[in-house]
């Protein structure tokens, strides 16, 4: 497949560079600030531009078989980059293609995560969390195939592969769960290549069950 990452030069989407072109895909990286992707700008196509931009987005969708964005705020401050990406992604997208898009969201959505998910999700990550349901809003009523992801608190763990998949639900229901950001990029890429969660919201967290 060719893809198009938005948020490329974060952590997750840096390790899904380096899985999708290791599993044959070609990757066109839309960012910002190329040089923030270091040797891995090598690897792949960098778009220079606003993932903002509604036609800065038309212009460099066409050819690629699916999206995943990985966009992300820099901290729990107030943020509108997730809702504002998605407006501009789904509206790029309907013009002029693919259809198919994966977006990372956040675990604290959940409302099963007991009383310190609940906590979390009205005090230190409640503007992460606002802006994540807005963006999952846009997303839902697109009319794309799109798939949402929920992982927990990301770490900077390696690759194991191993890790647990729930449809509408946290897997462990813990607010203090975790998952390395390329065990969530693995994730990405599986669900592309298997397409298992077509309009689907999923949680995922580290675990003992293999995922392939």
């Amino acid at each position: 497949m060719r893809l198009l990452i938005l948020g490329a030069t974060g952590g997750t989407g840096r390790a899904l560079i380096r899985l999708a072109r290791e599993r044959g895909h070609e990757v066109t990286a839309f960012v910002r600030s190329p040089q923030k992707l270091g040797p891995l700008a090598d690897r792949v196509t960098v778009r220079q531009g606003n993932p903002q931009s509604v036609a800065e987005l038309r212009t460099v969708l066409p050819g690629h078989a699916a999206v995943v964005s990985a966009l992300g705020p820099p901290g729990p401050g107030p943020t509108t980059i997730l809702r504002a990406g998605a407006r501009s992604t789904v509206e790029a997208m309907r013009t002029v293609g693919p259809r198919r898009l994966i977006v990372v969201s956040a675990a604290v959505l959940f409302d099963d995560l007991g009383v310190l998910g609940g906590l979390l999700r009205r005090t230190l990550l409640k503007n992460v969390a606002e802006d994540s349901a807005e963006m999952e809003r846009i997303v839902m009523a697109s009319g794309l195939d799109w798939t949402i992801a929920r992982p927990p608190r990301l770490t900077n763990g390696p690759l194991t592969g191993r890790y647990r998949v729930e449809n509408g639900h946290l897997p462990d229901r813990s607010a203090l769960a975790s998952i390395s950001r390329a065990d969530v990029a693995h994730f990405l890429l599986s669900e592309l290549e298997h397409r298992a969660y077509i309009h689907h919201i999923v949680g995922i967290t580290r675990g003992k069950r293999d995922q392939t």
